[in-house]
């Protein structure tokens, strides 16, 4: 009986684990495909088409009846934001949006192909990410930003009026009974599992419409919980970082909040195309494997 020698007896010993394989190709999917350079082409775009989408929603607002829903909107929405940019965004719509009815009534769809910009963005890199070639027009790859942004800006109002009307139900409760429980952490509770719903729905719709191949629909995919747990966590040490450790403003001055936002947005970006890289990696883990299934059948 002959001596194995130690590195072939370890190599036939400890068998490479199925999560190390995915986590190495998932680093070599990555790095081809270049997502650190991808993310800060979609963090550019995105950074010029956030004011033009707020802008446009301002403007949807708007027409509706009511002439006070827009200031509450916007500081809902920028609550969102790193605390350092928040009033720096505020002001900044505010004052873009405050004569809203005539600008957008003649520029709303210059304002509206500005803010398609980051959609478009993002349709490309997820082309890349899922490894398809982009076949459809430049009017047709508009058309669905265009549509896209209207229905997000929807999603936006409905998850507000949700929001809203779950204030109002909570404030009528505490006026109407005792309560056994804290309504006010029910309702901060409600409010955070509405928004985390939302963005989950958000998420796979882009991901789902976006790139240039069909596929069956899934409500959830393990990308789409990455993304949006990845942000949560990111969105908390970020703030976190920048109130008790950074310092943008004594190194940037006046830029230091739309410093803050740049690197906010490009980190969201990054984390939302490792998302897909996920989902694609699993989607082609699945189609090798069910390559694989009739040959192990026969030799069987």
């Amino acid at each position: 009986m002959g001596f194995m020698p130690r590195t072939e007896f370890a190599e036939r010993s400890v068998p490479p684990r199925p999560w190390t394989e995915f986590l190495g190709r998932l680093r070599d999917r990555m790095a081809k495909d270049n997502v650190a350079g991808l993310s800060a082409q979609i963090s550019y775009y995105f950074a010029l088409a956030l004011f033009p989408s707020l802008i446009v929603l301002g403007a949807v607002v708007g027409t509706l009846p009511s002439t006070h829903l827009w200031d509450g909107i916007l500081r809902w929405i920028t609550q969102y934001f790193p605390a350092e940019t928040r009033a720096f965004v505020f002001q900044t719509v505010a004052s873009l949006t405050e004569g809203r009815n005539r600008y957008l009534s003649l520029g709303l769809v210059g304002t509206a192909w500005a803010a398609s910009g980051g959609l478009m963005s993002l349709m490309s890199a997820l082309n890349t990410v899922y490894r398809v070639k982009e076949t459809r027009s430049y009017l047709k790859r508009l058309g669905v930003a265009f549509l896209m942004l209207f229905v997000l800006g929807l999603l936006v109002l409905a998850t507000f009026g949700l929001l809203t009307a779950g204030y109002w139900l909570d404030q009528w409760l505490r006026s109407q009974v005792t309560p056994t429980v804290p309504l006010a952490l029910v309702a901060r509770v409600a409010r955070w599992a509405t928004s985390i719903v939302v963005a989950i729905l958000s998420i796979t719709w882009l991901d789902h419409t976006l790139p240039n191949r069909k596929r069956s629909w899934r409500w959830f995919t393990p990308g789409t919980v990455l993304i949006v747990t990845g942000w949560l966590l990111f969105s908390l040490g970020f703030n976190l970082y920048v109130r008790r450790i950074a310092s943008y403003h004594r190194t940037y001055g006046v830029l230091g909040a739309f410093v803050i936002l740049m690197v906010w947005v490009y980190t969201a970006s990054l984390i939302a195309l490792v998302g897909a890289e996920v989902n694609s990696e699993l989607r082609n883990g699945q189609r090798d494997a069910s390559d694989q299934a009739p040959e192990a059948r026969v030799v069987g």
